[in-house]
């Protein structure tokens, strides 16, 4: 699917990856997040296979099906694909895994799947070690390609139910750390860029009634106010929301940040403020470390840019036309990284920050925040 080593001194020591020469001070033995991929799920019957890839670990890994051990694991195995992709992590090309389990009593309880390796539940980290798979019979209602590749640049309708569901169960998952309930418990919910509902249609409809959505592709949310559970509106590329102040006790919002020039990153730091409850939390990805990681650069270019995010806080790196004839102002809609020291010093100004989780939404590090008084 997709495509270290101690730093004795600051000699001219290199190895080399393919055709690459890597200065061993970019090798490490881990990242700063260890994310790990399905490339495959197989379902027959009551017979499940899992094929994908995840970082070598020096603890013992196993992998689960819904909470149980498969039955049959193969792991670690040759990729060297991973390992060419990510050759600043040492070992990657042993990532690879296999799983099988013959017999499953109900491979999709409640319609999804949950599909995880060795975690350490205390952590707040520790959502990104499941993966969560809809059963697509109980998806038949899908936004066509144009719409789906508007959201995540990919008109794949597996990775379209797959990375939605598991990317809000990863937040359920955070929420319920920080406050000890789910984030369906909560009574008004926000998701910030819905899109067409990419997450907002795994939200159990029992208590739909309680999420509100919105987006500045006014196509995408009334395909959601037509065919999904919930409260769909439009905004625009800058404030105000339609939403009276104090309005919701969490907001959530993926590859939203990620794409604001720092002007308008301030102006909506300070609207969600304004729309979040005293103690509301708000959580919102980056691109940080993690994307750095998959962007497949070469040694040089992968130096520079790490660096060159650090210095500027808040990196534009190219511009975005994903929502090309959707978004007014097209030239503020732009791709952009983040440093973490930033985000504590400037985002501070509007919230709390709780926490940074790197790669927690895969390839997207999680700003958790709460509002103060």
């Amino acid at each position: 699917m997709f495509p270290g080593l101690l730093q004795r001194s600051r000699s001219y020591l290199s190895r080399k990856v393919g055709r690459r020469v890597v200065a061993a001070s970019l090798v490490k033995d881990r990242m700063v997040a260890e994310p790990w991929f399905i490339d495959r799920v197989n379902v027959e019957g009551m017979s499940v296979v899992v094929e994908g890839w995840s970082f070598p670990r020096p603890e013992n890994t196993e992998f689960f099906l819904n909470t149980k051990r498969f039955e049959t694991i193969g792991y670690p195995l040759l990729r060297t694909d991973v390992g060419e992709s990510f050759w600043q992590r040492r070992n990657a090309a042993m990532s690879g895994f296999y799983c099988h389990s013959p017999k499953n009593e109900e491979p999709f309880p409640d319609a999804i799947m949950k599909i995880s390796r060795t975690g350490n539940e205390a952590l707040i980290d520790d959502g990104r070690n499941s993966w969560y798979i809809p059963a697509v019979t109980a998806h038949t209602n899908l936004p066509d390609e144009h719409r789906r590749f508007r959201v995540m640049g990919n008109p794949d309708f597996h990775a379209f139910l797959n990375t939605g569901a598991t990317d809000l169960y990863r937040l359920n998952e955070v929420v319920r750390k920080v406050t000890g309930k789910a984030i369906w418990a909560f009574e008004n919910v926000l998701d910030w860029g819905v899109g067409c509902g990419r997450l907002a249609r795994h939200y159990p409809k029992q208590h739909a009634g309680r999420l509100t959505g919105c987006d500045i592709d006014h196509d995408n949310v009334g395909w959601c106010a037509a065919n999904l559970a919930g409260h769909f509106v439009p905004s625009s590329l800058a404030p105000p929301l339609p939403f009276d102040d104090s309005s919701f006790d969490v907001i959530y919002g993926v590859s939203v940040f990620t794409h604001l020039k720092e002007a308008l990153q301030d102006k909506w730091l300070a609207e969600l403020r304004r729309i979040t409850r005293v103690g509301g939390l708000v959580l919102t990805t980056v691109h940080g470390e993690t994307a750095v990681e998959f962007f497949r650069l070469r040694p040089d270019e992968y130096a520079h840019l790490k660096a060159a995010i650090a210095k500027k806080g808040l990196l534009i790196s190219s511009a975005n036309t994903q929502l090309e004839g959707h978004v007014e102002q097209p030239y503020e809609y732009v791709n952009v990284f983040h440093d973490h020291a930033y985000i504590t010093r400037r985002w501070s100004r509007h919230f709390d920050v709780v926490h940074v989780i790197p790669g927690y939404i895969f390839t997207h590090d999680l700003v958790v925040m709460r509002r103060r008084a």
